[in-house]
């Protein structure tokens, strides 16, 4: 009989998530532990043997599209079906918080994943492009001329989602911290938003921004600057859908850390 059982977060849960993160393969600090275990650790789910943590992960369920995080599986038991065993564990989760569809981002050269998410339903909807780029690096985008950048108010979230194709849901949820900050760029003249960001200064960075033009993601880029922490070497950019614009910021200076592939399907209503 298996020893293999999927658990729920528990707070010494932590060490095994430190020991796990860098299998991301991205360059992200490690969540503290107080951080992870208010925002994190609800939506987070262990594959144990023997008590010993082989895989996690993590899955948010901000509307009817579930997004998934994190799937890390522990480099010595790979080969072994863990990662479909969670990605299962997870859609679960996923349904009874009321999702219907789910959606993830895996880097375009990683094969295995990519076969197991095809797997699983999942098809390439858009690709990604993470760009850094170093704060004195904005004034190399083009200006632009007559553009005010403005708080993001609630009452235009749906707008927003609709018209910069951004995830229903996702706004709420990052209204939710209040160190987080919402920006729209708006044209002064006609009064049309030709632009959007939201920067967590944890990141730092933008996840999601949307712009227009090259020139309105500065003047965004330009506003947030009394939020960018002292001492923090770039802005991490995640541009998606918009190629032009992270050809953009590569040409100003930016460097690009990741190219992805960003994945969604419905739900799968039973294992495969």
């Amino acid at each position: 009989m298996s020893a293999l059982r999927i658990v729920s977060a528990r707070r010494e849960h932590h060490s095994d998530v430190a020991r796990l993160f860098p299998e991301l393969g991205v360059d992200d600090p490690v969540p503290e532990a107080a951080r992870w275990w208010n925002e994190m650790a609800p939506d987070t789910l262990f594959i144990e043997d023997v008590g010993r943590v082989v895989a996690y992960g993590y899955a948010q369920a901000p509307s009817t599209l579930g997004y998934v995080r994190h799937v890390i599986v522990d480099p010595a038991r790979r080969g072994e079906g863990l990662g479909r065993r969670l990605m299962h564990a997870l859609a679960q989760h996923l349904r009874e918080s009321g999702c219907e569809r789910w959606q993830l981002n895996v880097l375009v050269d990683n094969a295995t994943a990519l076969a197991l998410y095809r797997s699983l339903g999942l098809a390439i909807d858009f690709h990604t492009w993470v760009v850094r780029l170093p704060p004195e690096k904005i004034t190399a985008l083009p200006r632009a001329n007559a553009i005010d950048v403005v708080a993001t108010l609630e009452a235009d979230d749906a707008a927003l989602e609709r018209e910069f194709e951004i995830a229903p849901g996702l706004l709420t949820m990052f209204r939710g911290k209040p160190e987080h900050v919402l920006v729209t760029a708006v044209e002064r003249a006609s009064g049309t938003r030709v632009g959007f960001a939201h920067f967590d200064p944890l990141f730092p960075g933008c996840w999601p921004i949307r712009a227009r033009r090259a020139e309105h993601a500065r003047a965004l880029l330009e506003a947030l600057m009394p939020h960018f922490p002292a001492g923090k070497p770039c802005f991490q950019l995640v541009i998606e859908r918009d190629e032009a614009l992270a050809t953009a910021m590569l040409a100003a200076g930016g460097m690009l850390r990741h190219s992805i592939a960003h994945m969604e399907g419905p739900l799968p209503t039973r294992r495969a």
